[in-house]
Parts: C-alpha cells; structure tokens; sequence
C-alpha cells in the first residue's frame, strides 16, 4: 500500500477505513462529512480558474440533477419490462443527439441509431469494437487495423489494445495540428476497418478536415469515426452562432459513427455519452447474445451490463430542460469567453497559440519554458492541463470561465506570469519534470515515468499506510 500523497489529504482529518467497519455510522454524521469534502473541492473550480474539468458549475443545475437522479438512482436499466420509463429516456437522449448532428442528412439510405454509453472512453472502445467485427463479419479481416491521427485519444489505442487491432499513427502538421490526408490516404489498405478525426482533438481543440477523411472513407469504402466527445454538444450550437465550424457530422456522407460526450457540454452527469451510428448494420456489430446459457437467454446491447437509471433519468432532465435556446444561450458566452482569452494570449509577443481553435485552445512559448509560466499561474489559483511534445498548456473555457472577473483576471496574472517566465526562481521549472531527476537514456526516461505513472494509479486506488 502506498504512503500518504496528494491524493491522501484527508487521511489526517477522517479515519482512514482498511476494513469493513463492525458498525454502521449514523446517516447525518456519513452526510455531514461528505458535504464537508464537496464543499471544499467545489471551492476550487468555482473560481472559473480551473481548465475543463466541471463544465456546468450551476450548482441549481447540479440540484436538478440529483433529484432527477434520486428518482432512478436504484434501478437497473437493463431491466425494461420493470422499468420501461429507461426506454424512453436512451431513445430520446439518443434521438436528440441525432438531431443535433444532422442525422437527418444521413436519410434514406440509411438508419442512423445510437447508443448511451458510460463516457467518451467506453463510446471510443465500442467503435472499435464495432468495426472490427464489421471488419471480420462483412469483410472477412483477419487483421484489422485502424488509421488515427497523433492527436487522437489514447483511448483508441486502449480500444486496439483490448480488441486486437494494429493501429497506424498518422502524423499531423506542426501549424495546423491537423492531420496528414495525404499519409492516411497512402496508409489505407484492405485490412483498413475504420479512419479516425476528431472534432475537436483533446489537446489543441482543433478540428481535422473530417471533409477530406470522408472522401477517403468513400473512396475506400471503410469506415470513419470521428470523436467529436469533447466538441459534440457544442460545436453544432457554435455554428448555429455563425462561428466558422468546420463540417464533421453526418451530413458528410463517409461518416459512420461520431461519440459525442453529454457529460461534457451536454451538462449531463459524468457517466453519459452517446455512441452515434449512421446505419443499424453497424450498431448490431456491438450486440452480444448467447442462446443456450442456463440462466437463461443472454442479450447484451454493447460493453456494459448493469447501469444505474438514475444517469439515463438524470441526462434526458438536463437535455431537455435546456433545448436548443439554453444550449445557444450558453454555447454563445463560452466562445465569447475562448476568444477573449485567446485574444490575450495573442497579445504576449513570447505566446503562440496551435493551430486554429475555438473554445478549446493551447499555447506554448518559444522564448521560454512554459512551464515555468504554468508555476506561476498555479500560484495564482488556475489549473491548465499540461502538454508535451511540444511542450504547451491547455485551456478548455467552460461555463465557470464565463463569470464576470474571470477573463480580467486572466489578463492580469498572464502578464505577470510572462514577466516571471522570462526570469523565472530557478532554472527548472516545478511542473512538467521528471521525479528524481533525469535518468540517463531514452529508455530509462520512458522506465521511470511509467513507474511514476503506476505509483500515482496505485495510490488513487489504495488506502495510505499507517
């Protein structure tokens, strides 16, 4: 077990359980030391100082939720007969995601459907899923591979990984952070199941040209997934803005399955995403049923067995008590909010933002570490996501980012954090380095980060030792 770290902040404050306890403890005295914790933990990210992470903050929202939740929160979805209020909520949520990514464009020929999954990763991995049986139902592919740009989420190589699947990795363009057509057209072969984009990447939050992957989608006639889990729920509405989005939904004809997170930008519970298809053929590929087993006939519609009702209750509440005009009204204030903060960023001569983004951006510098710009703002209170290769930090602006006194107070520290980052305490920076210092070689390097890489997974899931 590991020691006390970070992630053990509380184990000096509340006793620290490393067995089942003889007896239960009075509910009130369970609830007063939860609310306790939460209070302390929303005071953080309620500052609007925190990159992506909470992406409502409407703390009467997240009231809503639980009480909508509360209603369902002890039923199984996968029991309809019992519960057949769960049908109702999957197909709607699912319907209304259809709409909003212009599932309309992908009729007659086909049936676009969907499923709700557990997240953006579990919507990833059943895509993979899906087209490798496709591949090996339809196409006979032994080896199936799939062709994925650099900034693509690892999650699809976590997809490979558990189902078996080679994975090509298509570099992008240092300027655009977009990914090379050209490699990916020249990388496609008959083992090819499926082409990746994303709308936008997690990274840099720029859209790959999701136009160009279709064609060669077409043209090969495979698949194409585009991870639009970060950009799904407010992407469209951007456009509907009149901001210049580019085209990634179904109204590309080589798209055939796009995942797209409500828990994100849907103001959903975390545990929602939908899995969207263009055709049922494809959807089938997820089912898995067993005829002969004697507890009886097994059918399951995707990865998941058991899962709450309350999160199907709780995402078709906050969808539609929001529609179209809630999402605008909010979708309006987060770009408003991104471009003013990237407006500031621009007008630091030592900052240069990648690629070409919208409400999600990142920034690096080429005069100095930035990381030594990331120390100093975290002395102010904000929380960036840190990026390698090139070194960058990542801002995703949410609803707590558009408080009044965010954006100023972002002008503020920036400039100070820029004259501190030109002249920084000492000459490595306390964020971005290696724990121990830097070993000699690559391997070592590549060693001694997945140590530290377990250590952290271990210490997230295990109690300290006394």
């Amino acid at each position: 077990m590991p020691k006390k770290s970070p992630h053990h902040r509380y184990a000096d404050r509340y006793p620290v359980l490393r067995k089942m306890p003889d007896t239960g403890r009075p509910r009130n005295e369970v609830l007063d030391e939860l609310q306790e914790m939460a209070t302390e933990e929303d005071s953080f990210w309620q500052t609007g100082r925190c990159s992506g992470t909470m992406y409502c903050g409407d703390m009467p929202h997240y009231g809503f939720l639980k009480e909508a939740f509360g209603l369902y929160g002890h039923v199984n979805a996968l029991q309809r007969d019992m519960c057949p209020s769960q049908t109702r909520f999957e197909g709607e949520i699912i319907a209304m995601t259809l709409d909003m990514l212009n599932a309309d464009a992908a009729r007659p020929d086909s049936q676009p459907c969907g499923s709700v999954t557990s997240g953006g990763t579990e919507s990833i991995l059943s895509a993979v899923l899906a087209y490798r049986e496709w591949g090996r139902n339809e196409r006979g592919i032994t080896d199936p591979e799939i062709i994925l740009p650099e900034t693509a989420h690892v999650a699809f190589e976590k997809g490979a990984h558990l189902f078996g699947l080679k994975v090509i990795q298509a570099p992008v363009d240092p300027k655009t952070t977009l990914v090379d057509v050209d490699f990916v057209r020249d990388h496609i072969s008959p083992r090819t199941v499926a082409l990746v984009g994303s709308a936008c990447n997690y990274g840099y939050g720029t859209i790959d040209s999701i136009t160009d992957l279709s064609d060669l989608a077409l043209e090969h006639d495979t698949g194409l997934h585009v991870d639009a889990c970060l950009g799904g729920f407010i992407l469209p509405w951007g456009e509907a803005l009149g901001y210049e989005i580019p085209r990634f939904d179904f109204r590309l004809p080589g798209v055939t399955t796009i995942s797209a997170d409500s828990h994100k930008y849907g103001y959903a519970p975390k545990g929602s995403s939908v899995l969207a298809f263009r055709d049922r053929g494809l959807r089938e590929q997820l089912y898995f049923m067993r005829q002969e087993w004697s507890g009886g006939k097994y059918l399951s519609p995707g990865i998941a067995g058991s899962r709450s009702g309350g999160i199907l209750a709780a995402t078709w509440a906050a969808m539609v008590s929001l529609g179209r005009d809630g999402y605008l009204r909010y979708a309006r204030k987060i770009f408003e909010t991104s471009f003013a903060m990237q407006d500031l960023v621009k007008s630091h001569a030592p900052l240069r933002i990648l690629g070409d983004p919208t409400f999600c951006f990142s920034f690096l510098s080429d005069e100095f570490d930035i990381y030594h710009l990331n120390d100093f703002m975290r002395q102010r209170g904000w929380r960036f996501n840190g990026q390698q290769h090139p070194n960058a930090l990542h801002m995703c602006v949410t609803r707590p980012q558009t408080q009044p006194g965010v954006v100023e107070a972002f002008a503020q520290d920036l400039e100070a954090g820029v004259s501190y980052a030109r002249n920084p305490a000492s000459e490595t920076p306390r964020t971005g380095g290696i724990y121990g210092g830097q070993p000699k070689g690559v391997a070592e390097v590549q060693e001694a980060v997945r140590t530290i890489m377990v250590n952290m997974l271990d210490a997230c899931q295990d109690v300290p030792t006394e």
